[in-house]
């Protein structure tokens, strides 16, 4: 009698004959008709490789660069850019990013922006413990080439000067000011456009907002909610926003769990908006300020991506995951890249499957309902984003170590 097949060569074979065209295809079918009423995210993961063969396949995965970033886009990239070592979003993960636009099938003749908002004010902003001019000493489980704005002089060295970066600062800082458009900038100024949100769980009024960036390659005014402004008008140029947050406990030790959970996909969030002259709560007050309430910026967070800006799709890039802290010298190697069109079954499955094995922190469950992640999730999730339970998301998985690229739909 045959041995029985273990978990991880029943995957092999699996992964093996889904590549097969006909039976991928049945597949995807089955695992519909098996939930005919319900509602299913796709998230794709990559493992096991580099970090630029990671995103290589997971951009593969789910169907290439081109799906999402047209040949004329200013793109907008919004990393974790706060903290050192696997704090910040992996360098050499951006890298393959902008290397997979600037590559793209059919070309690329848009501009490609680094953009992130790390809360301090111009000069200590560019200290070398933040990502712009992050020292080597504080790359520790990040990429020891370069910093952000080394990569982009990079680029600029090889002729490639559609790539740029822009710090973002809160208004009243250096350039940038709260307006109502780009029509109010003069030549010179960037700007923040506010909307307010009362928040459902908590009653707490918050500022939403986001950036209209002046691009240093164009000149063009790039609204993030509205297109590209140039000349006095919207000149029908769209912007594609893409958010690559980091994978770690945002808490600072071992079971210790933050209002929020980790920081990912969700709380990356909070790094792209104004903190600055505002009238009713930032978003990172309205949940995080006595009483803390992580539903209520879940639910903050849900009000902007539905209806202020709406990111292409995220990137987790846990090629280290801190599951200590952000910054702890000890991280878990994941090497796994994750990307979703929404942040909630990005997080939800990310946590599940990448962050909680590495120490089995019972809040990095997202099932776990005492958990401030499962709270953050389900207050996104009630505004009609994403997956917060595994049987709504379609995972398509490539482990780059087995050389397996094909569709798989969720293991029950």
């Amino acid at each position: 009698m045959a041995s029985p097949l273990t978990r991880r060569q029943f995957l092999e074979q699996l992964g093996a004959l889904a590549a097969a065209p006909a039976l991928g295809k049945w597949l995807q079918q089955a695992n519909w008709q098996a939930n005919p009423a319900s509602q299913t995210f796709d998230v794709y993961v990559a493992r096991s490789g580099t970090p630029a063969a990671n995103v290589g396949r997971v951009l593969s995965l789910a169907g290439g660069i081109q799906r999402f970033v047209d040949f004329g886009d200013a793109v907008v990239l919004k990393p974790n850019g706060q903290w050192p070592n696997q704090g910040y979003t992996h360098t050499g993960c951006l890298k393959a990013l902008i290397d997979s636009i600037l590559n793209r099938p059919g070309g690329f003749g848009g501009e490609i922006i680094i953009a992130e908002n790390i809360h301090r004010d111009p000069t200590e902003a560019m200290k070398d413990y933040y990502c712009w001019n992050m020292s080597a000493g504080n790359r520790l489980n990040n990429w020891p080439d370069m910093n952000y704005l080394q990569l982009v002089a990079d680029y600029h060295s090889r002729g490639i000067l559609n790539v740029t970066a822009t710090p973002l600062y809160d208004s009243g800082q250096g350039n940038w000011q709260k307006v109502s458009g780009p029509a109010a900038l003069d030549a010179t100024h960037q700007g923040w456009v506010h909307t307010n949100y009362t928040v459902a769980k908590n009653s707490r009024t918050v500022e939403l907002s986001y950036p209209i960036i002046r691009s240093s390659y164009s000149n063009k005014m790039i609204d993030l909610k509205n297109g590209v402004w140039q000349g006095g008008a919207y000149t029908g140029q769209k912007v594609k926003i893409i958010l690559l947050p980091t994978l770690n406990n945002h808490g600072y030790g071992v079971n210790s769990e933050d209002y929020a959970g980790p920081t990912s996909a969700l709380k990356c969030h909070i790094g792209f908006v104004d903190f600055g002259s505002l009238s009713n709560y930032s978003l990172h007050g309205v949940g995080y300020d006595d009483p803390v309430d992580a539903q209520a910026m879940g639910e903050a967070v849900g009000q902007l991506v539905t209806q202020v800006i709406q990111p292409a799709f995220y990137l987790t890039c846990a090629e280290y995951t801190g599951y200590i802290s952000r910054t702890d010298s000890t991280a878990a190697h994941t090497k796994t890249v994750g990307l979703c069109t929404d942040p909630v079954s990005l997080d939800y499955w990310m946590c599940k499957h990448v962050l909680y094995p590495c120490a089995s922190q019972a809040f990095m469950n997202p099932d776990n309902t005492a958990s401030n992640l499962y709270k953050a999730l389900l207050g996104c999730h009630g505004k009609g984003v994403g997956a917060n339970t595994e049987a709504e998301i379609t995972l398509h998985l490539s482990d780059l170590s087995l050389d397996r690229h094909a569709f798989l739909p969720m293991i029950k």
